[in-house]
């Protein structure tokens, strides 16, 4: 998505002044009591008080991200924690992955992480299986040896760890891409890809359109009530910290291509759905903007996408993207 930096900033506080009357800001809230907005409040307050209020704000952020979560998107956070429980793959890693989820009669999702790009050999394919909330994880490398850094053909850990750096330097992130590519070419086949034509290109733009306006049309919850569940979800799912809270920006609804508004609506597996897109990034200068330097990375930086169906509330599917390696 395309987006004027510049212009962000003015479009994001006309959008965001609702949610100071909702409960979602409540980590906000706490943020500016810790930076002594509100000294007056900060006095009357002793700390066993401040504390026993956090831990019940927790436990009920914790509760309603559980209701509000629909049966795919559930199984994709028990995936989610379970490959990092297991082999210590952090959210900021899955830039790196291709995700996908195929749902079984019987309740069961497998959700596959797949190296994406270049990448898809040397990564690997990690499967989770997911029934009743619990997650059995594999690697397609289990029992190799990814003792050798970037040398070794099958990357591990040890060497997501060293991509997260790399990725961060232009002339490293395309050392580690080139020796993906080699890994790549010496062990998968391509395949070649028939290019669509004109008419089917025309047609898949025609269908996006009309979904679009399909789930538009079928919204029963506001847009601000969905756009506070979306906020809520990424505090709590990603653990993002009061400064973090304080640095997320809402693109929702602050650049429009569509007459109709429908431009953040989504049918999501079959589901009508509304996307709540956030940024956490690093502050810039205009000078900084105008002169296309690329933002600062820190942990936990980068989009944060929730789907929330028009109908029912519920988060259909979620994504975080880091952006590191250009995967994002």
């Amino acid at each position: 998505m395309k987006t004027n930096k510049k212009t962000i900033r003015s479009a994001m506080d006309a959008r965001l002044s609702f949610l100071d009357d909702w409960p979602s800001c409540r980590a906000g809230v706490l943020y500016r009591i810790a930076q002594e907005e509100e000294p007056v409040m900060k006095r009357k307050m002793s700390l066993g008080f401040v504390f026993a209020i956090v831990l019940v704000l927790a436990a009920a952020a914790a509760l309603a991200t559980t209701l509000l979560l629909s049966p795919r998107a559930g199984a994709v956070q028990s995936a989610d924690r379970a490959l990092e429980a297991k082999y210590g793959i952090t959210p900021e890693m899955h830039s790196f992955f291709a995700r996908e989820e195929e749902p079984l009669e019987d309740g069961t999702v497998i959700v596959t992480y797949t190296g994406a790009g270049s990448m898809e050999y040397a990564l690997g394919a990690y499967t989770a299986v997911v029934k009743d909330g619990k997650a059995e994880v594999t690697w397609s490398h289990d029992g190799e040896d990814i003792s050798g850094g970037y040398a070794s053909e099958a990357w591990g850990l040890d060497q997501l760890k060293q991509m997260v750096k790399d990725s961060q330097d232009e002339k490293r992130k395309g050392a580690f891409l080139e020796r993906a590519e080699e890994i790549n070419e010496a062990h998968i086949i391509p395949v070649e890809e028939q290019e669509l034509t004109d008419e089917e290109i025309d047609a898949a733009h025609r269908q996006r359109d009309a979904d679009k306006a399909a789930a538009m049309n079928a919204r029963k919850i506001p847009e601000e009530e969905m756009i506070a569940t979306g906020r809520e979800f990424i505090i709590s799912n990603w653990n993002l910290d009061a400064e973090q809270t304080g640095r997320l920006e809402l693109y929702t609804n602050t650049v429009m291509d569509s007459d109709d508004g429908s431009d953040w609506y989504e049918m999501v597996n079959g589901k009508p759905c509304f996307k709540v897109e956030y940024l956490l990034a690093q502050p810039m200068t205009v000078e900084q903007t105008e002169n296309g330097e690329p933002l600062a990375y820190r942990e936990g930086d980068g989009y944060y996408n929730v789907f929330v169906n028009v109908e029912t509330g519920e988060i259909e599917e979620y994504q975080y993207y880091s952006g590191l390696g250009g995967q994002g």
